[in-house]
């Protein structure tokens, strides 16, 4: 039931919590308060009390002491005269109050002020269970409560010393009914003035209220136009408000900085991507896109997509999301583009508003010329791969004949004497030579490059390929610079097959060098526990058009040559697990970069690693 009062609104909250925050707080100080008057009024008049006694006690001299040898009654009566009047006039100094003295000896009231009220009770024994007996019993002073000669009284007691001696006490009491009406009047005091203050507060809270409504009306106002409009601006405001409205007004700033950096995102994207409406008209496409298919947003932007391809046989992934709702993920088509058909990777998906309203679809697709040269690549290294292995059998074949030639040849030398035709013969033998040692590449070519796996200097290994490679001729012109670095570690590799890279590296280097130059050896420690080495020259140098295809078997810029040099090279390194990169210049010169892996994984050809003898 409770649920249907409660406030809904912000306003009615605000209202609900300001009056709770405001009337809880003033109650329990008004408690509080309330509480504290009260026993101060207590104090006060316990204070006052005991300043009635005390002036009784100053007016009171020897008087207790009269007539000793008279009876009770008559002695009674004396000192009741002798104090009576100094009883009097301290009573009626303070109204409602009553006082008077009880002599211990005569065990009765002496006098009891005001004399015209209460003179009748002279004489009078307390009870025996009267604080008065207390107080002569201890001589110490006390204030009680209760229902006494009087009636319902505060009543405070002082004993009557003489010689050390309690003859007696003083007391001085006020009726309960007056102390009551006293608190009385004070707490409605207390009422009244938390009632003015919680009223005035609610006053204030409403009158505040207003106008926070106001402001959170025009806030809401605000964002709700901003949802559709992210140009809207909430009017300026005070306090709080105004803050909220400044973080509204910046929030609708960044929106709006966002949306451009999402446009931006969009524009720099490598992927194409195109969205068109409702009604299937470009409404965006991105400069990838555009490079992409040939077309410009200027010749499509607000036109029907559909029409692109007019005349041609092509049905578009983003039409059919748009027109079936059938969202294409990764869809390989072959896509018409301005002057020529292109393989592309298709996504769609449809785009809907905040509200989930059908607004359109948007298309991305990336172009996969890359990705299929990378394939064409692959077919081209299992073509290769089949080469070699037909190529390892044909040099097989061919080998063995060749040998016979050779051996016969061999015979013939030795038998024949004519000088003309020891000279056929020794061609013959060049010939067979040069052809084992093309077959020779060929087997280096086709089979894989295996082995066994030490701990090399790749130091060292240079300095010995450096040995084979110079020469009386080739120091003549050219000028070898070798700076190693000392702290190279040993790596784990095939000394044989390494030497067998440098030194076809350093040899057609040389070769590049048409008349004098340089050649420039270095090593260094990369990061990734990975070494380095660089061969530079500065001879003939490479031309752009044919770099890319100087690690293809059987291509070479020489006269005489396989062309499988750089090819077996390139593959050793890769059985390292190591590359190799050229830098190349025409007519500056050619370097080759060469880094190799410290330690070799598990995934290499070898089962052992030995120390190297050579090192």
């Amino acid at each position: 039931m409770l649920h249907k009062y409660y406030p809904f609104s912000l306003r009615d909250k605000l209202i609900l919590m300001a009056i709770l925050l405001v009337t809880v707080p003033t109650l329990i100080i008004g408690y509080f308060v309330e509480t504290e008057g009260r026993s101060a009024l207590l104090q006060e008049k316990r204070n006052k009390l005991y300043s009635v006694a005390g002036l009784l006690e100053q007016a009171l001299n020897d008087e207790y002491d009269l007539a000793a040898s008279l009876p009770r009654d008559q002695r009674l009566a004396l000192i009741s005269e002798k104090l009576y009047p100094a009883a009097e006039i301290i009573t009626s100094t303070f109204p409602g109050v009553g006082a008077g003295y009880y002599h211990r000896e005569l065990d009765g009231i002496v006098t009891y002020s005001p004399r015209a009220r209460y003179g009748n009770k002279t004489g009078t024994r307390i009870s025996e269970d009267h604080p008065g007996r207390h107080v002569m019993a201890t001589g110490e002073p006390e204030v009680g409560w209760g229902t006494q000669v009087r009636g319902n009284i505060m009543n405070a007691m002082i004993p009557v010393r003489r010689d050390g001696e309690v003859i007696g006490y003083i007391w001085a009491n006020e009726l309960t009914d007056d102390i009551d009406r006293q608190a009385l009047a004070m707490d409605v005091k207390i009422i009244a003035v938390i009632a003015l203050g919680i009223l005035f507060s609610l006053l204030i809270i409403i009158v505040f209220s207003r106008h926070f409504s106001r402001d959170i009306g025009a806030i809401k106002s605000g964002l709700s136009d901003l949802s559709h409009d992210l140009n809207t601006h909430l009017p300026m405001m005070k306090g709080e408000m105004g803050e909220i409205s400044d973080s509204v007004n910046a929030l609708a700033q960044t929106l709006r900085e966002m949306k451009t950096l999402n446009e931006l995102i969009i524009e720099s994207a490598a992927d194409g991507v195109i969205a068109v409406d409702i009604n299937g008209c470009v409404t965006m496409i991105n400069p990838a896109a555009e490079e992409i298919t040939g077309y410009l947003e200027r010749d499509l932007h607000g036109k029907y997509y559909g029409d692109v391809f007019e005349g041609r046989s092509f049905s578009s992934p983003v039409l059919d999301t748009l027109k079936r709702g059938i969202e294409h993920v990764s869809l390989e088509i072959a896509y018409p583009a301005r002057d020529r058909t292109i393989q592309i990777n298709v996504s769609t998906s449809r785009i809907r508003n905040a509200g989930g309203e059908l607004i359109g679809a948007l298309v991305i697709f990336k172009d996969l010329t890359a990705q299929k040269e990378v394939q064409r690549r692959m077919q081209q290294a299992e073509k290769l791969a089949t080469l070699g292995e037909l190529m390892a059998g044909v040099a097989h074949e061919v080998r063995n004949p060749l040998t016979a030639i050779s051996g016969f040849v061999q015979i013939l030398k030795e038998l024949e004497n004519h000088p003309d035709k020891l000279e056929y013969i020794s061609i013959i033998l060049k010939e067979v030579d040069s052809i084992d040692r093309i077959i020779r590449q060929l087997l280096d070519f086709s089979r894989p490059q295996t082995g066994t796996f030490r701990p090399i200097s790749v130091n060292r290994l240079i300095e010995e390929a450096l040995v084979l490679v110079k020469t009386k001729g080739v120091e003549a012109r050219v000028t070898f610079t070798w700076v190693p670095d000392d702290t190279l570690p040993l790596i784990e590799a095939n000394s044989e097959l390494l030497r067998q890279v440098l030194l076809n590296i350093m040899i057609n280097a040389v070769q590049s060098i048409p008349a004098r130059g340089n050649l420039f050896i270095s090593t260094c420690y990369m990061e990734e526990q990975r070494v380095m080495v660089v061969i530079r020259d500065d001879g003939a140098g490479i031309p752009d058009a044919l770099q890319k295809k100087i690690f293809d078997p059987f291509f070479t810029t020489k006269a005489s040559g396989t062309g499988l040099g750089l090819a077996i090279s390139q593959r050793i390194i890769a059985a390292h697990q190591g590359d190799i990169f050229l830098e190349s210049r025409e007519h500056y010169g050619t370097a080759f970069t060469i880094t190799l892996p410290i330690t070799q994984s598990k995934q290499n050809d070898y089962t052992e690693i030995v120390p190297d003898p050579d090192c």
